[in-house]
């Protein structure tokens, strides 16, 4: 559903994006729907009654807030996407269906979601985009999701990555950025597969996971 991810290479945003063209020979109505699962937590059954979830006044995006996260309670985390004309819900249960799975949501047999957001709900945030492509004609749909100090920051942080050419110009930075960091050595032996290992791979790898985020043992 968003084959194409990538993040920004200094904010805490991530874009997924969709690119749809149309060579049917017909017109044809789609819809796209990006769908999130809330932790801001440490885990999932611990911080669920805590997050609630609203529509923001000033930019549409959908904001999750846990004020019982004891390390980061001010934090506002976000998902919104390039289209204005949308239908949302924040409720888990609407979107999977009672014993639904993600494989075959309940939500996705329904014309469109019920909007319904707020506290006390399994948390989640959807968001269903409708649209019409004529033939031969093609679209992008990007969907941002993200994380602010408060709710200001994530307005923000919106109005900065929002849009085709915001998310086009961060996976730009983040190519250019990590082709530089990673062309600082140079392996070259006969095995061309050993090469794009130890000169991409296995270094993005060590530093991004060992050393920043401490998540993995190279």
């Amino acid at each position: 559903m968003l084959p194409g991810m990538d993040s920004a290479k200094d904010a805490a945003v991530k874009f997924s994006v969709l690119k749809v063209r149309n060579d049917s020979g017909h017109t044809r109505r789609l819809s796209a729907t990006g769908y999130m699962e809330w932790v801001l937590g440490d885990t999932r059954p611990k911080s669920t009654p805590h997050v609630m979830t609203e529509a923001d006044p000033a930019t549409g995006a959908l904001f999750a807030r846990n004020a019982y996260n004891s390390e980061f309670p001010g934090r506002v985390a976000f998902f919104d996407a390039n289209q204005t004309t949308r239908t949302i819900t924040g409720d888990r249960r609407e979107f999977l269906g009672r014993n639904g799975v993600l494989s075959n949501p309940a939500g996705m047999h329904k014309p469109r979601f019920s909007g319904k957001l707020g506290a006390g709900l399994d948390p989640c945030s959807a968001i269903r985009l409708q649209f019409e492509l004529f033939d031969g004609q093609e679209r992008e749909i990007v969907f941002i999701l993200g994380v602010g100090r408060d709710a200001v920051d994530a307005r923000n942080l919106l109005q900065r990555y929002r849009g085709t050419e915001a998310a086009r110009a961060a996976l730009e930075s983040v190519w250019h950025y990590w082709a530089h960091t990673l062309g600082a050595v140079n392996v070259d032996t006969p095995d061309e597969s050993i090469n794009v290992m130890v000169n991409g791979w296995l270094l993005y790898q060590t530093l991004a996971c060992r050393l920043w985020a401490r998540s993995g043992y190279y």
